[in-house]
């Protein structure tokens, strides 16, 4: 049953986002196969780094969304676009110190809830350092802005599509061949250290690692939250919880659903295109819902 779950998830929306309404072979090859190429693996990239941050930090609800990486990758590229430079590198840069950020909060405080919440307080204060830089340099108008911190995806050159969507396979690769290492961090830093792995480095390592690709897709894209958080979960309830699995799994899975959401936002209210983010929101929030009162002692 599985089987058949993940092969629609992963043929149908493709399908539905490159040919539905029968449009010419121009509009599918020069607009909507980059738009696929962005959905795909900027969902992927978010689903992979989402079961990274879960593991590492052992924290369910924790991903680049929830704990401002993807704001502070945003905020990077914003300010990179205001002062003239590749939004490319700010957008890494931006990205990098925010993990660096989660890092010191895991370190300081003992529980997963104050992590979380800190993690929450960096991305309003990093959506609002956005809009103000916006305001005070108006590069783009407020409400591109506002489309940018909402993840609005549009298409691409098809060479810059391609490179990206390369990147995201290529980390996946990475952090797929350091699934052991994620697998014994998410039991604790105990049995990771006496089995060989320095802690500290490893967690370091995979968080960099999954949020190099983000990043640079939030350069092009903007923020888009909820795939990170659901996607490993639904991964793990279909039978795949090891890393070696549970990480390309999760990244096919999660972008086939951004995929489907990127089509719902073009479909429901044409010709009014929504962003991505509106929608995985809309999708994502009763589950992100469930998840919070499932490991939060609810169902006692």
């Amino acid at each position: 049953m599985r089987k058949v779950v993940l092969s629609l998830l992963m043929v149908l929306p493709p399908l539905l986002l490159l040919f539905w309404g029968s449009p010419p072979k121009e509009i599918v090859v020069s607009l909507r196969f980059p738009e696929l190429l962005l959905s795909f693996g900027f969902g992927g990239s978010l689903a992979a780094a989402g079961a990274v941050f879960q593991g590492t930090l052992k924290n369910p609800l924790a991903e680049p969304y929830t704990l401002g990486t993807a704001a502070g990758a945003a905020l990077g590229a914003a300010v990179a676009s205001v002062m003239g430079f590749p939004v490319e590198w700010g957008a890494l840069s931006g990205g990098l110190f925010s993990v660096l950020l989660i890092l010191l909060s895991f370190r300081l405080f003992s529980d997963p809830l104050s992590v979380l919440l800190f993690g929450v307080g960096l991305t309003a204060f990093f959506s609002a350092l956005i809009l103000f830089l916006y305001a005070l340099f108006p590069v783009y108008t407020l409400q591109e802005a506002l489309l940018f911190t909402l993840g609005y995806i549009t298409p691409v050159e098809i060479s810059v599509a391609l490179f990206l969507f390369l990147v995201s396979l290529v980390f996946l690769f990475l952090l797929t061949a350091r699934s052991k290492s994620l697998d014994l961090l998410s039991l604790g830093d105990e049995t990771a250290f006496f089995s060989g792995i320095n802690p500290g480095r490893e967690r370091f390592l995979l968080l960099v690692l999954s949020s190099f690709p983000v990043s640079l897709f939030i350069a092009y894209c903007g923020v888009v939250g909820f795939v990170g958080i659901v996607i490993p979960h639904a991964v793990r309830f279909l039978g795949y919880r090891t890393g070696k699995l549970l990480l390309p799994v999760s990244f096919l899975v999660g972008g086939s659903v951004l995929t489907l959401s990127q089509w719902l936002a073009r479909t429901l209210l044409y010709p009014t295109v929504l962003p991505a983010g509106v929608v995985t929101a809309l999708l994502g929030v009763p589950l992100f819902l469930y998840i919070l009162w499932r490991y939060t002692g609810g169902r006692s």
